[in-house]
């Protein structure tokens, strides 16, 4: 390598070393952004040079650096020395740097030697001051280690003051607790107010305290106090569990039309416990395992049971001082005190205004009076107490409720009667007049006595003015107006108000039970009264009395007096009863009379003033009896003033309606509804609540049954044995094209109200079910007695039978024309080629001449009257739109609502244990179509009966079409046999034996069309025109004689026959008589030349030849020997011409 490239070498490497330096110089003016190149130093320079001199010069900053080898460094200006350059640079951007800091910063280096001076003489100063500490502390020492006896004089001085300022406190804070206690009572903070008792009970009992005499008044007025506040907890918890309260309006609600269940209310203030927190029920939650909803209830047992079950206070710290620190965590919607020193503090936080009132959560209210009376100790004499006042506080709850009733009731009156008198001026209020002016039926809708129209289940009152109506809206009103609507509007509103306010007494007093037992599980539990934890609050003891109330009210509106044997509501003798019985022993638990009509309010009103003066009476003449004796006196006159023996109530409140048999189906829902919300609100295993409904079970099977089977039959009876119960009534047309008959739409009404009747029943549903296909069956047998009246004949019968009935009737029967009929009526209804319609119409020709035979038709064969045809023609309507609404109600196997089990029709009992729930009635949807669930056996039998209405329409309709034919063998064998076609001049008018056949067709299609569908007509007249040809052929045998002019006659016959067919049927081909034409147009062709035409081509039978061959002979019968007479002479050869001609066509044939 040559000395150039070296130095090439070298310079390239000492050109990158520039540049990377410059831009490290580059980077450290970047780093302080304010400098500038004009040679003047900042304050943040001296920053930026040190970190170049660590980035360069790290070597100056070493300790061992030795300044000789840098300056050799320097010197030397090979590639391994340093640049001088570079170091001179830096020192001078060092230099400048530091001029700036001190230039800047001076006056604060000056001000710091006299701090630095400062310091150092205040060192000096506390080394002095702790070398004089440790020589005092030596002092003291050897000071305390010298005995002397003033001090233990000292000491028992200041032990005894120390005892009195004790006491006197003490006193001081005795004296405050009135004062404090009443404020508490008044802001209803109860479980400070008895802690605060009880403590102050503890501290005034102490030996020390009692002897003291200056509080032995304060020690009295304690010992008053508790047994007040015990009885304003007792009364705050009656007002609670009893719905006194204001703060208890939210847990119940008003009756709301159309109410199907009751809605879980949404309480006043208590947002946060109704919160979804979306946490499960804890397993070890007190809640009943039946309890299927997560009511507030559930939620606020659960939250007690996840709660320490600890007190809220520790009523055994008689430290006054911290009395009132707190008032306990555990338990909702109760402030804490934020005083912790003084009873004087707490008066002053009492004042303090509070987050909520504490009765805003009722159950956490009925928690913190439990708590206060676990406190005083007074738990089990509290409850022991609700318990003996439960039925007192039930009764005076429902006759609140019954006022209640009474007040909306007589104000919807009102409201009626204001509105039928100014109906223009009501419209804008009439909705808000009451909740009882609402109608479930509209019974002008319709027009049908009798029979009215459900517009509440469609939802609008348009839906029942459709030109078309929906038959099972129909309801029959002597069955739905048992009772008056207004009184079943009273009855919900009245049942549904007051099992909203038992619901809500019985959530109370679950709480109470829940709340109660675990407080009495605690470990330091202890009460004046000595029960037992465990049986503190025994709920199936406390559910009796509402139960019973329950009963009674039950059995005070659904039993009448006047209609039952022995009442439970009337406990007086009935004169049925002792003549029933035959002899008269009085029962001596019944009282002899009573008084109806005494007046709860005004017996107490008027007694009032008697305790008024007895009260006075008694202070004036024994003071100290006055105060203990006043409770007693209440007690004792309440007592009297409800006692059975003066009031004559019986314990039975009054009745707001009059009672009947028929409120059973109003008072289902509700109760039903009642006794499921209380089975999941009353623990697990409590079975008294599956007993309520005995008492509706009992009277459905007892009395109501065999009321309603009573009413329903003779209410059939009524309509079927009506005058015009099977007269069309054209009425009906809003529910069929064509009329129907009365007793069919009203007993179609009578089932579609025994289906809601059953829809709205839990108990006995199969009897229910009974019952309508009894009513099925029995109408069925008055169809079918109808039919046979209205098909009988009077006179003498042509069958050898004799039955007494039309022909057509007979026919009908028989077996070998069903088929045919059958076959023929699906090919009517159908779309069947007109080919097999003419064969069907040809084979029931053939078999109804084969059961005539040789016989005829006579007038009295036939139907009495067109009058019985149209009414048969509207009974068959009837019977098949009675079928098809049958079969609308019958459930499918993949019905939803299908309760195709017995075990869902007819539970086992409401009171059986092994019940899991008790019978529900699910809310009705108002777009629900009715149903009639059956069983398995009896949807069999109801297959059956609708099979049999189906059968019977098919007959009759049979019976419409075989009469109407009958007519027509009837009078064209009188056009034939007794028809005159031997005439000398021509006839300007059919026979009239053909006019009066014309006359009876076109009566018959004008009735038929008034009273059947198109199909059913168009099935009668099917086939008309055949017959009549087939009967003109068939029965020329029986013509005497004829001439030209007379077969121009006939001609003319059937030309009248065609052109009144041509208006009834649309057959245009069987209408049109070309084979009579062509037959009858023989006769006037000579016999050879008649032959001829056989020969060429056979058309006829024999018989028929031989008909013609003998009108063109004059072949005449002999009245004597029955030998033919013919006018010609060849007629014998002709005849048997005519045989051999048969016969070689049968044996071409063949």
């Amino acid at each position: 390598m040559s000395n150039d490239d070296i130095m090439d070498e070298y310079e390239e490497q000492r050109r990158r070393e520039i540049e990377v330096q410059k831009a490290r110089q580059k980077r450290i003016k970047d780093k302080v952004p304010g400098r500038r190149t004009t040679g003047k130093a900042k304050a943040g320079d001296i920053d930026a040079v040190l970190d170049e001199i660590k980035d360069e010069w790290t070597v100056v900053t070493a300790p061992d650096f030795n300044p000789v080898d840098l300056a050799l460094q320097l010197l030397d200006e090979s590639s391994l020395g340093k640049d001088m350059d570079s170091f001179r640079r830096t020192k001078d951007m060092l230099s400048q740097a530091m001029k700036g800091s001190v230039n800047k910063h001076y006056q604060a280096f000056n001000a710091a030697l006299p701090h630095h001076s400062a310091l150092l003489t205040h060192i000096d100063a506390a080394q002095s001051q702790v070398k004089d500490a440790r020589n005092a502390l030596q002092e003291a020492k050897e000071t305390l280690g010298s005995k002397r006896a003033d001090l233990v004089q000292l000491w028992s001085r200041n032990q005894t003051v120390e005892e009195m300022m004790r006491i006197l406190d003490q006193i001081e804070h005795l004296k405050s607790v009135p004062d404090a206690l009443e404020s508490l009572i008044l802001e209803k903070r109860l479980l400070q107010a008895a802690a605060l008792l009880v403590r102050s009970l503890k501290l005034i009992n102490k030996p020390d305290m009692l002897e003291i005499g200056a509080v032995s008044d304060l020690r009295s007025y304690l010992m008053g106090q508790e047994t007040t506040l015990r009885d304003i907890l007792v009364d705050e918890l009656h007002s609670h569990l009893y719905l006194k309260s204001f703060w208890c309006e939210s847990r119940w609600t008003v009756y709301d039309p159309n109410q199907q269940t009751f809605a879980e209310q949404d309480h006043r203030g208590d947002a946060d416990n109704l919160e979804n927190t979306g946490r499960p029920m804890s397993v070890s939650s007190p809640v009943s395992p039946t309890g299927r909803r997560t009511t507030r209830l559930a939620k606020f047992l659960d939250d007690l049971t996840l709660r320490p079950n600890d007190p809220p206070f520790d009523v055994n710290d008689t430290n006054y001082r911290h009395s009132f620190s707190g008032t306990g965590s555990g338990l909702a919607g109760m402030p804490a005190s934020a005083s912790t020193s003084a009873l004087a503090s707490l008066a002053s936080a009492s004042t303090h205004p509070q987050p909520r009132n504490p009765e805003a959560d009722s159950f956490a209210y009925i928690e913190m009076l439990l708590e206060s009376l676990a406190a005083l100790g007074k738990l089990g004499t509290g409850l022991d107490i609700v318990a003996q006042k439960l039925s007192g506080e039930i009764f005076s709850l429902i006759e609140v409720t019954i006022e209640e009733v009474s007040e909306r009731a007589e104000y919807g009156r009102r409201g009626s009667m204001i509105g039928m008198m100014d109906p223009g001026s009501s419209t804008g209020r009439s909705s808000n007049l009451s909740m009882l002016s609402t109608t479930v039926m509209a019974s002008n809708a319709l027009g049908i006595a009798g029979v009215a129209v459900a517009m509440a289940l469609q939802g609008s009152q348009i839906h029942a003015r459709r030109m078309v109506l929906d038959a099972t809206n129909l309801r029959l009103t002597a069955l739905e107006s048992s009772t008056k609507v207004l009184d079943q509007d009273i009855l919900k509103d009245f049942f549904w108000t007051l099992y909203s306010k038992l619901i809500a007494v019985s959530e109370g007093l679950r709480v109470v039970y829940e709340v109660a037992n675990r407080i009495g599980s605690r470990r330091d539990y202890k009460d004046s009264s000595g029960t037992k934890p465990g049986a503190l609050f025994p709920l199936e003891e406390v559910w009796a009395p509402i139960q019973a109330e329950v009963r009674t009210l039950l059995s005070d509106y659904i039993t009448d007096e006047e209609q039952g044997s022995i009442s439970g509501r009337n406990p007086i003798s009935s004169i049925n009863e002792v003549l029933r019985e035959g002899r008269f022993n009085r029962d001596k638990g019944k009282p002899i009379f009573r008084f109806a009509d005494t007046d709860a309010k005004f017996a107490t009103r008027e007694l009032r003033q008697h305790e008024e003066e007895l009260t006075r009476v008694l202070k004036d003449t024994v003071p100290g009896l006055v105060q203990g004796s006043e409770n007693a006196l209440q007690a004792t006159l309440a007592a009297v003033g409800t006692d059975d023996r003066l009031m004559g109530t019986g314990q039975h409140h009054r009745t707001l309606v009059h009672p009947n048999a028929f409120h059973v189906s109003v008072l289902f829902q509700p109760t039903l509804a009642f006794l499921d919300r209380i089975s999941d609100i009353l623990p697990a295993g409590l079975e008294a609540v599956h007993a309520s409904s005995a008492v509706l079970d009992e009277f459905v099977l007892k009395v109501y049954l065999p009321q309603l089977e009573d009413k329903v039959s003779a209410l059939f009876h009524q309509t079927v044995t009506s005058p015009d119960a099977f007269e069309p009534d054209s009425a009906s047309l809003s529910l069929s094209p064509k009329p129907l008959v009365k007793a069919s739409v009203q007993l179609i009404a009578l089932i579609n109200s025994l289906c809601a009747m059953l829809r709205t029943t839990p108990f006995h549903r199969e009897n229910y079910s009974r019952l309508i296909l009894t009513v099925i069956g029995k109408f069925y047998q008055r169809c079918s007695d109808r039919f046979y009246d209205l098909v009988s004949v009077r006179g003498e019968a042509t069958s050898d039978d004799a039955s007494g009935i039309a022909l057509a009737a007979q026919w009908a029967q028989k077996a070998e024309l069903a088929p045919c009929l059958s076959e023929l009526w699906k090919s009517a209804s159908g779309n069947t080629a007109a080919a097999t319609k003419r064969q069907l119409c040809r084979q029931e020709t053939h078999l109804e001449n084969s059961l005539l035979d040789e016989g005829a038709v006579g007038k009295h064969d036939l139907i009495s009257s067109i009058r019985n045809v149209s009414a048969l023609a509207s009974l068959h309507h009837s019977v098949t739109w009675f079928a098809a609404q049958l079969e609308a109600l019958k459930t499918s196997s993949d019905d939803p609502i299908s309760v195709t089990s017995p075990l869902r029709l007819e539970p086992p009992s409401a009171l059986s244990p092994t019940s899991p729930s008790l019978p529900l009635i699910s809310p009705v949807r108002p777009d629900e179509q009715l149903k009639l669930p059956l069983s398995s056996a009896m949807a069999l039998r109801f297959q059956a009966l609708h099979m049999t209405y189906v059968q019977l329409a098919e007959l009759i309709l049979y019976t419409i079409r075989i009469d109407v034919r009958c007519r027509v063998i009837h009078h064209l064998d009188l056009a034939l046999r007794h028809g005159i076609y031997r005439i000398e001049r021509e006839a300007a008018e059919p026979d009239p034996h053909i006019i009066d056949l014309n006359t009876e067709l076109g009566n018959c299609d004008a009735s038929l069309t008034a009273t059947l569908p198109e199909v059913q007509r168009r099935f009668v007249f099917e086939g008309i025109g055949h017959l009549m040809q087939h009967l003109l052929i068939s029965n020329a045998r029986f013509i005497h004689s004829a001439n030209e002019l007379g077969i121009k006659k006939m001609m003319r016959n059937m030309l009248a026959l065609q052109q009144n067919i041509k208006t009834i049927t649309d057959d245009s081909i069987s209408t049109q008589f070309d084979r009579a034409k062509r037959y009858y147009s023989l006769f006037l062709l000579s016999p050879p030349d008649l032959l001829e035409a056989v020969r060429q081509k056979q058309e006829f039978t024999f018989d028929e030849y031989k008909a013609i061959l003998d009108l063109q002979c004059g072949v005449q019968p002999s009245a004597t020997n029955g030998a033919a007479q013919a006018a010609d002479r060849n007629y014998n050869m002709y005849l048997i011409e005519l045989q051999g001609l048969e016969l070689e066509n049968s044996a071409e044939g063949g």
